[in-house]
């Protein structure tokens, strides 16, 4: 038996107006004013309660190899970056107060 009632717009495929499409959102969380200390283990350990981290980058300085004291984290879902961004934002990292903003793009 066919059911010809529409679908509820929870279960709607189409955007509605107002809507953002999750592929143009951001997905980048930039997290600034790391300690040296900070590696990317850390970061994923931190951050991973969030969502799905697809990649980190925490480029070095200079010959030194340590952290420029930012880094950029890929999540698979804009939601998921916008949690991680909204709960760690003046959030403590080895005793640092970092900041967190969204972006479309890696550092």
């Amino acid at each position: 038996m066919k059911d010809d009632r529409p679908l509820s717009p929870e279960l709607s495929s189409s955007p509605k107006k107002g809507d953002v499409d999750d592929r143009d959102a951001p997905h980048f969380v930039v997290v600034s004013n790391l300690t040296r200390n900070v590696e990317v283990y850390h970061l994923r350990a931190i951050f991973g309660i969030y969502g799905e981290i697809l990649n980190v980058d925490l480029p070095p300085s200079g010959n030194s190899g340590q952290n420029r004291g930012r880094a950029s984290l890929e999540f698979s879902t804009a939601s998921q970056a916008e949690a991680a961004q909204k709960h760690m934002q003046k959030g403590q990292i080895d005793g640092n107060v970092v900041t967190t903003e969204l972006d479309t793009r890696p550092l």
